[in-house]
């Protein structure tokens, strides 16, 4: 893959809090385990998107940022062939209508009962998209967070946080998305 999408990237500056960036995670890699079946559909196309691996994507580019009280942010961006960003953002669409809960695994061994909380339509956005809030428990531990999945031309980008306050998964999903319209990448 080249780098076209690199611009895309959110950066340590569109973030409110004091975070660092890092090479995206090696414990993430989620593996389903049990649950609602659209819970697989949904970790094949996360996957596939972390890694850059779905079969018409012609780039990829992936940031991972975390502060020192645990907040998280990944952010993969990819250009595909066609209409296939689009096709991938109604994949994505249908399984989180579908999808109540799942239990999932990281690579390093973690297990995560995951339990969908709302799916809100990203509003303020040139393209389309749409944002997931979800609660992820394991032995008394517990995480809020949300997904942002926004398509605008041939450019998709997800946008994975935990952070306490919903209203900033969507400062930071259109912040991605000026970013994609102002065209700072080549097309």
């Amino acid at each position: 893959m080249g780098d076209t999408v690199v611009p895309f990237l959110l950066t340590e500056d569109d973030l409110e809090e004091s975070f660092f960036g890092e090479e995206p995670s090696v414990a993430y890699d989620p593996v389903f385990l049990s649950g609602d079946e659209s819970g697989r559909v949904l970790i094949d196309l996360i996957n596939t998107l972390t890694h850059g691996s779905h079969p018409e994507a012609v780039d990829h580019a992936a940031g991972l940022y975390t502060n020192v009280v645990g907040s998280v942010v990944f952010h993969h961006v990819a250009r595909f062939r066609g209409d296939a960003a689009q096709r991938i953002l109604q994949e994505f669409a249908e399984a989180l209508h579908k999808c109540d809960s799942y239990r999932m695994q990281l690579n390093d061994g973690m297990q995560f009962d995951v339990t969908k909380v709302a799916v809100e339509s990203l509003e303020d956005i040139a393209g389309e998209g749409l944002v997931t809030r979800w609660v992820t428990t394991s032995d008394g531990y517990r995480i809020e967070g949300s997904w942002a999945v926004a398509v605008s031309g041939d450019i998709l980008s997800f946008v994975n946080v935990r952070l306490p306050d919903p209203a900033g998964i969507h400062r930071l999903a259109r912040t991605a998305l000026e970013r994609v319209e102002a065209g700072t990448a080549p097309s």
